[in-house]
């Protein structure tokens, strides 16, 4: 629960269910993880500062912008095209 940053870049990941429980959690990396939709359980962590989804391509605006929504006080990096 106290982990303050996980950095799961290039992991090929499909569920991230066990972040939600990372409450103190600052600073997410899943820059080229495969993702093809948001994981849910995202919005749940609200101590986030730093999110990186880079390289995600299937990634759209419109899910980052829902996101962004739900976490106001997260920067969100992303590359998102579409």
């Amino acid at each position: 629960e106290k982990v303050p940053e996980l950095e799961l870049d290039g992991k090929q990941l499909t569920d991230v269910k066990s972040l939600e429980k990372l409450s103190q959690l600052k600073h997410l990396h899943l820059n080229g993880s495969g993702l093809t939709e948001l994981p849910k359980g995202l919005e749940k962590l609200t101590q986030l500062k730093v999110l990186w989804l880079k390289d995600n391509p299937d990634l759209t605006k419109a899910q980052i912008d829902e996101l962004q929504k739900a976490l106001p006080k997260c920067t969100i990096h992303h590359n998102a095209k579409k």
